[in-house]
């Protein structure tokens, strides 16, 4: 993918319930090789599309560019309804229950934090710059859960820089998604399993709050280095809880991720290559074969003793 790909995505022809690619351009699955994008997606009108990325709602209209002109019919001289920087699609076709959704990620991020969702999707305002998305029936739900959000924000400026991402939104997704949370720039994927009804899991959003810094603006290179995303957002993220509910509260969960720690080593076996700070990966493992809590916990210790050695904020 080269700085600045551009996608466009639309529904398939007569299924509305489907998307589809009209066009898109492969990336070398690697966290060392980053880009920038932009794009254009047609969904039916009354669902909504997000992605990883600010929203681009339509500005004056431009005029074409014939490269990334995806509709034969279209000619050189009809004017395009759509943000400058974001690619072309067609208009809707008289009649069409469907909408254009536009998005500029102007940040350059890998390509596995480039995210789509699409579905019927209410959302509630957090702050200037948050909100929470999700089905209509746990929308309110989700809105009291995290609405510390901006608290954890302006926790994570204060100690690493200012964020620069522009939006911070949640998407609260179906019990179905297999994680806590997934740290898509500008859009957070969370389980709804976080919905306690007492904010007591919300440590959550702050890790992944704490990944706008750690992993997704500096990211590792390699899957061997998985570390210094996940040990140093640990890190980053127990700095955040610690400077809003006190020092008590990160030693708490820094003791939960030392059992944690432990019983993964035991689990694993002390003696195997997966549990160094930096497995060995050469030989073809598969890094998904290698995940696991040890490069989060041993990552955070590591970086706890060196603050510890020479101080820190």
């Amino acid at each position: 993918m080269v700085p600045g790909q551009r996608m466009c995505l639309s529904p398939v022809a007569d299924h509305p319930s489907l998307i589809g690619m009209l066009c898109c351009r492969w990336v070398q699955d690697t966290p060392a090789v980053k880009s920038s994008y932009s794009a254009a997606v047609r969904v039916p009108a009354d669902l909504t599309a997000l992605m990883s990325a600010v929203p681009k709602d339509g500005p004056p209209s431009i005029q074409p560019d014939t490269t990334l002109d995806f509709d034969s019919s279209s000619t050189e001289s009809e004017p395009i309804t759509a943000p400058e920087g974001v690619p072309h699609l067609p208009p809707p076709p008289s009649g069409s229950d469907t909408k254009l959704c536009y998005f500029l990620q102007k940040v350059p991020i890998p390509s596995y934090l480039i995210a789509l969702a699409v579905g019927e999707l209410e959302s509630r305002q957090l702050s200037d710059r948050s909100c929470v998305w999700s089905e209509p029936s746990v929308v309110d739900a989700a809105a009291y859960e995290f609405a510390d959000t901006a608290k954890y924000l302006e926790a994570g400026e204060a100690l690493a820089g200012p964020y620069v991402w522009g939006r911070y939104d949640l998407l609260l997704l179906p019990p179905s998604f297999p994680y806590g949370g997934m740290e898509n720039p500008c859009l957070t994927f969370v389980t709804p399993t976080l919905l306690a009804g007492d904010r007591s899991l919300t440590n959550v959003v702050a890790h992944e709050i704490a990944h706008s810094w750690t992993g997704n603006l500096v990211t590792n290179a390699s899957w061997e280095h998985f570390w210094l995303n996940e040990g140093w957002t640990m890190f980053l993220e127990r700095k955040i809880v610690g400077k809003l509910q006190g020092d008590a509260a990160l030693q708490f969960y820094a003791a939960q991720g030392a059992q944690s720690l432990a019983d993964e080593v035991s689990r694993i076996g002390p003696d195997h290559n997966f549990t160094r700070l930096v497995p060995d990966l050469s030989a073809g493992e598969d890094p998904d074969d290698a995940f696991s809590r040890v490069p989060y916990e041993k990552g955070f210790y590591f970086l706890y003793y060196l603050q510890n050695l020479v101080g820190g904020p």
